[in-house]
């Protein structure tokens, strides 16, 4: 039975992967280590797969393959929780790191700030002032 549901799983993480305009980087794949690590290097955990979201279709993908497998699921948006919430073992990682975009519309003095965005990336709008 476990096989079957490990089977049924890597389906839905194939499919994933084929929907998403972003990478999903896996176990075995080149970037998997880099991919997987967070700021806080004792945080050491193994997802079974990092969707690197690239638009909010991708997020929505990833989130549904988190549903329809029943994986635990992780948000990371700058990687930098102390705690490394931003991963999980086992489970799928929506990593928000390519969604870092900061617009900053001086008219109305309002800023839209991406999922993925850190604070130099809110920094470096100030300097380009």
């Amino acid at each position: 039975m476990a096989s079957a549901v490990n089977e049924a799983v890597s389906v839905s993480l194939d499919e994933l992967s084929e929907s998403m305009t972003g990478a999903l980087v896996r176990p075995g794949d080149a970037r998997y280590d880099e991919a997987r690590s967070v700021w806080n290097g004792m945080i050491d955990l193994h997802p079974a797969a990092i969707a690197c979201c690239e638009s909010t279709n991708d997020v929505r993908a990833a989130l549904r393959a988190a549903i329809d497998t029943g994986l635990p699921l992780a948000v990371r948006g700058g990687g930098h929780n102390v705690a490394g919430f931003g991963t999980v073992d086992g489970g799928i990682v929506v990593d928000l790191s390519p969604l870092n975009s900061v617009i900053v519309d001086p008219d109305t003095r309002r800023v839209r700030v991406g999922g993925g965005a850190i604070l130099k990336d809110l920094d470096a709008t100030r300097e380009a002032e």
